[in-house]
């Protein structure tokens, strides 16, 4: 029945779909010619103007599926023109016949374009006329006096009087206004966050942050966003997001250091995703730029090098060819690096009448040498319909991990004996590759965007382990594990405007085939060989209204899941599932000047990694093992948030029950040999309550960003054996102190703190961190020196202990995060992409 409803929504809207609309980007263009573009794109109506008359009336501005009528009113904008309609006749005049006109372009401090500036002009006698820049910083006034006053007005900006001759006057810059306040220096600007349906928006091109770098040095200093260890960001209460760039999915971090922050004009925080994105996606982050401009050849290369306790280096290089709308590009980059982790590991287990106590010294040392490809095309046939194709791969050239672990071990307090477990382990080369297709176009009214991805993810793992041991003798494990996994999946989505809104429908389907295989050649723990046949197949309907100064959107999504698990190719029922979910979203938003609330609804889920449903088990000790969880249940939470935004300030609070939730804990694994195992587990419920205060004002030089940040889970941690309640909060706060010494030189000093808290079964312990960078830009901004210094103090240090029924383990572990670094970035004749592919299957890929 689903799938009628589906193809009768598609037929309306295709049948809907004829009467002709008009989509355009114009870049500075003269009015008359833009008037003769136009004429020429209808058929059914004749523009009639003054040629002389319109000239030098410029415009900037882009548009989609405008009937005629009103795509001449976005084209006029403010200018004092008259617009006549008779049938399929269209008069457009200039209402102020003057044979002068004052011409002028007004922008910012940074040399960013200012819109709907007011200005005014006067002679002595009083006010003549007036105008309002475009989206360009463009303006042109009729003007009949030949010497006047110029007044220049925006809020936020000191008022610019000017006396002028008539004609092109250049270029206006306007300089923040500065207030006092109990000594203090505030500048006025540009409100830096608005509303954006389901989160909050960025303004990128006018504040600091505009030059700092790439989009991955961007991110970190964005609002509500944080940079984990792993170089992954974070959305504070949220967790990781999926990010894209111009509706295309980031497939690698190492698309965001490509990406020039100069080209980016704003980016979008989404805590509250539509029913457009995957049930699993907790947050969304959307990274807009500027209008890609240039042909031709351009080159972009980045060098990374820093040192902890090792050296490291990371080096990418994206050439690009662009012609028409042709473009074609291709990118390698090396990455050579080390991690190196100290721990300290402290555990107790008690099964049967014995106790056991361990205390072990695990230093971790890994290394890898990479190489990254990926090369693509796309062609855009118009502004409104492009194709694309890119194939990405790496050759990993060597990894190498080792650990040399001493654990002292006591029984019922007694000394029962030492052992140390030597572990190494590689990674062989196997076939990772990946191919994106996709199709953006609009049939009328009707916008198309199709998406194809397929994914082929090998593994082979080997892991060599040696115990030493006077007292409990020698002991080898050998292990060998090998994963194979392909994917295929394709999205369509439909958008369609309805009334004062957007209607959207779309489909999502992926396929994907799994093998694993796991065996340890003295057979200490037991061999398995896991074939997982997964289908996910969605339909989703969104619709957003516009009436006013308010914005609603709703959104229904329906995700069919179906999966088969073999095992040594027997099928297995217990282990199969079969789940049919449906999950709503609502949003109401209102916005005006600075100000802007947003309350909104939504049901997401959480489906766990096939790593952690894989049946292998994994030998960490002679006391626990670890392993996966075929039995586990996806998590399904159901999230409030409210959002309130004033100019640079931002207030965010929410509440979130999630059921069935998932965590780590030990288990009994072996009753008679007293062997615990670590594993993914269910539990009933969680619910979470969380809020967060983000300021950033404009104080001189100095430009802070100040973030206070509340999280507390509500958690029966006691009813699942933990000895205490577990429900202490969290309070932290992130101070971005950047110090603007000239117009091409920043310095940043960045201290974060991050209070004692709990999260499930594991109490964590405060955290403390200083950072600092000074950046300095060469060549016209065409080269960018970074020098950064992180954990300055070396003070960032992860310890917490997880209780669990049958005993505790707490964990002291750094990760040599104290580092100094240098960043070079250099780009020649840089434009943005064109492939505009978001991909398929993309939380698919992210479980593998």
């Amino acid at each position: 029945m689903k799938k009628y409803i589906f193809t009768a929504l598609l037929c309306v809207l295709t049948l809907c779909a004829q009467a002709q609309r008009i989509s355009r980007n114009y870049q500075n263009e003269s009015l008359s010619k833009v008037l003769e573009d136009l004429n020429a794109a209808t058929s059914d109506k004749t523009i009639y103007f003054i040629y002389d008359e319109l000239e030098d009336f410029t415009v900037t501005s882009h548009f989609s599926d405008l009937p005629i009528k009103e795509a001449i009113r976005e084209v006029i904008g403010f200018y004092p023109m008259k617009v006549t309609f008779d049938d399929d006749k269209i008069f457009v005049e200039c209402t102020q016949k003057e044979d002068a006109k004052v011409i002028g372009h007004i922008v910012d401090e940074n040399g960013q374009p200012i819109e709907f500036a007011n200005i005014a002009l006067n002679n002595s006698v009083g006010y003549i006329n007036g105008g309002v820049s475009n989206e360009n910083g463009d303006f042109v006034i009729p003007c009949k006096d030949q010497r006047i006053t110029l007044k220049v007005t925006y809020v936020g900006y000191k008022t610019v009087t000017r006396n002028v001759n008539v004609g092109n006057i250049g270029t206006i810059t306007l300089q923040p206004e500065t207030y006092m306040v109990k000594g203090v220096e505030i500048k006025g600007e540009i409100p830096q966050y608005k509303m954006a349906s389901g989160g909050m928006t960025v303004d990128v091109q006018h504040s600091l942050l505009h030059d700092i770098g790439n989009a991955n040095d961007l991110l970190s200093m964005i609002p509500l966003v944080q940079q984990g260890k792993d170089g992954k960001f974070e959305v504070l209460a949220k967790g990781e997001p999926e990010i894209y760039i111009n509706n295309k999915k980031v497939q690698d971090m190492g698309e965001l250091k490509q990406l020039k922050s100069a080209d980016i004009k704003s980016v979008d925080v989404i805590t509250s995703p539509g029913a457009r994105y995957n049930a699993e996606v907790n947050a969304v982050i959307r990274i807009k730029t500027l209008k890609p401009q240039g042909e031709g050849f351009s080159l972009m290369a980045t060098s990374q090098t820093w040192r902890n306790n090792k050296w490291n280096n990371y080096d990418d290089l994206t050439v690009k060819y662009r012609t028409g709308g042709l473009e074609a590009f291709a990118n390698v980059a090396y990455d050579w690096g080390h991690y190196s982790n100290d721990q300290s590991i402290d555990q107790e287990l008690h099964i049967k009448k014995d106790k056991y106590n361990a205390h072990a010294e695990a230093p971790v040392r890994s290394r890898w040498s990479e190489i990254y490809y990926k090369a693509g095309l796309s062609y855009d046939f118009n502004v409104d319909n492009s194709i694309g194709i890119s194939f990405s791969s790496q050759k990993r050239l060597f990894q190498h991990f080792n650990c040399d672990m001493t654990q002292h071990y006591l029984k019922n307090g007694e000394f029962y004996g030492d052992i140390l477990l030597k572990t190494t382990a590689s990674e062989q080369d196997k076939p990772v590759w990946e191919l994106n297709a996709y199709y953006i176009g609009k049939i009328g009214k009707l916008g198309i965007d199709l998406n194809a991805t397929i994914l082929r993810r090998d593994s082979e793992d080997h892991l060599d382990q040696q115990e030493f041991s006077e007292e409990l003798d020698d002991r080898a494990i050998t292990t060998l594990s090998w994963d194979n996994n392909k994917m295929i999946a394709g999205k369509l989505v439909l958008s369609y405007p309805i009334w004062k809104g957007e209607l959207s429908i779309g489909s999502e389907a992926t396929f994907t085939l799994t093998h694993g295989h796991n065996r340890t050649e003295e057979n200490i723990i037991p061999e398995s060989d896991t074939d997982t046949d997964e289908q996910n197949i969605a339909g989703f309907a969104e619709y957003d209204l516009l009436l006013g100064d308010w914005h609603f959107g709703a959104g229904l999504r329906y995700e069919h899941v179906q999966n088969d698990v073999h095992q040594f190719g027997l099928y297995q029922p217990e282990l199969s599932r079969n789940y049919n979910d449906w999950f709503p979203n609502l949003s109401a938003a209102w916005q005006k000047g600075k100000w802007s609330a947003q309350l909104s609804y939504s049901k997401r889920i959480t489906r766990p990694p096939y790593r952690m449903l894989s049946s292998a088990i994994v030998y960490d000790s002679r006391m626990f093992y670890e392993g996966g969880n075929p039995l586990l249940r996806p998590s399904v939470r159901q999230s409030i948030d409210l959002n309130l935004t004033y100019s640079w300030l931002t207030f965010v609070t929410g509440f979130t029950r999630e059921k069935d939730i998932f965590t780590h804990i030990c288990r009994v694994y072996d009753e008679e040999n007293e062997i615990g195992i670590f594993q993914q587990m269910n539990f009933d419920h969680q619910d979470r309550v969380y809020a967060t205060l983000v300021a950033s004002p404009k104080l001189g030089f100095w430009q802070p960003s100040f973030t206070l940040h509340y999280y507390q889970q509500i958690f029966d941690a006691e009813a699942y054996g933990a000895p205490m309640k577990m429900n202490k909060p969290e309070f932290s706060f992130d101070l971005k102190s950047w110090f603007v010494i000239n117009p091409t030189t920043k310095a940043l000093l960045q201290a974060s703190y991050s209070g004692s808290n709990h999260w499930a079964f594991m109490y964590r312990n405060s955290n403390f961190i200083m950072n600092a960078r000074i950046q300095k830009a060469f060549l016209k901004g065409s080269l960018v020196a970074t020098l950064y210094a992180n954990d300055i103090f070396r003070t960032c240090r992860n310890k917490l202990t997880t209780y669990y029924a049958i005993g505790s383990t707490a964990q002291n572990d750094y990760s040599y995060t104290q580092q100094v670094g240098l960043t070079l970035s250099y780009s020649f004749n840089a434009t943005r992409s064109k492939y505009r592919g978001t991909g398929a299957g993309n939380d698919e890929r992210n479980r593998f």
